[in-house]
């Protein structure tokens, strides 16, 4: 089978191409390549979206953020809006693999291949986020809590491109932490992750969002450790940071109670989660 690379101008280029055509949106390729090989599929068609500009850009807009859905993790790195005023999307980026990789990948490729280990889930979760989606019925918006429904699995229906991610800016007394543990420092799919945001109001936790990577099917909140952390006194962490890390250690063994890996895990997610909480705390005090 010969395979050919289609070339859309437009997102409606790139719909009306997939649609008719069946084939494999291409952006980065760092995930799908190896897809292909591993599974000895063949593709008839690419349909290439790097000349999409709109599908390439950073955008402020007020307070909201929105990445297009072919921005690379370089593009994030480089971005010195994204590096002051939301570190820990900025250092999953800086996080996910080497540069050659970076210069490639792309946010909506990441998102789109679900993996229960991808970077740039779970701080995008914790964010909010939402995915624009488009297909020949226009468009249509699901939180990425909604969008990823299992490992490798998403609400994209046939026909349709994610087209951007957007979320709100942080607010005054938001502040977001992020964490890996990798087998080695560059170039690991990571053995965990961990994204926190907390809403501090006067000096108190007044919310908290929290979500592990590579702990289950697909990046996962953490319920019961959010709720226990409602409420504590931020300039007190030392009082109730190891008995948090507890309560998550045993949410995710609940979870996971069944895998061998557990044993590992469920140890390692606290130094994980500490981590994460105290970057995230750091960025208040």
């Amino acid at each position: 089978m010969n395979t050919s690379v289609l070339l859309p101008n437009t997102a409606d280029e790139a719909v009306y191409m997939l649609q008719r055509h069946e084939g494999k949106i291409l952006a980065g390729g760092t995930d799908l390549l190896i897809e292909l090989r591993k599974e000895n599929k063949k593709c008839e068609y690419f349909i290439d979206i790097n000349n999409i500009m709109e599908l390439k850009r950073i955008e402020i807009s007020g307070d909201t953020l929105r990445l297009g859905c072919a921005v690379t993790f370089a593009d994030i790195i480089n971005n010195s809006y994204i590096r002051d005023n939301i570190p820990a999307l900025w250092e999953a980026a800086f996080r996910m693999g080497a540069c050659q990789i970076q210069n490639r990948a792309t946010i909506g490729g990441n998102i789109c291949n679900a993996a229960p280990a991808a970077d740039s889930i779970p701080i995008l979760m914790v964010l909010g986020a939402i995915c624009i989606l488009r297909g020949t019925a226009g468009q249509r918006k699901l939180l990425i809590k909604e969008f990823i429904i299992g490992n490798g699995k998403t609400r994209l229906e046939a026909g349709e491109i994610l087209e951007a991610i957007e979320f709100d800016n942080l607010k005054a007394g938001e502040v977001c932490g992020f964490a890996k543990l990798g087998k080695r420092n560059a170039l690991s799919i990571s053995t965990i992750t961990c994204a926190v945001k907390l809403v501090i109001l006067e000096n108190m936790i007044a919310e908290c969002y929290l979500c592990t990577g590579s702990l289950g099917s697909k990046a996962c909140r953490e319920s019961n450790t959010e709720g226990y952390l409602k409420g504590k006194p931020v300039l007190k962490i030392g009082e109730y940071i190891e008995e948090a890390a507890a309560v998550l250690s045993q949410e995710v063994e609940q979870r996971l109670s069944t895998r061998p890996s557990i044993i590992y895990k469920k140890v390692a997610v606290k130094g994980v989660f500490k981590e994460a909480f105290n970057k995230a705390i750091g960025h208040f005090i």
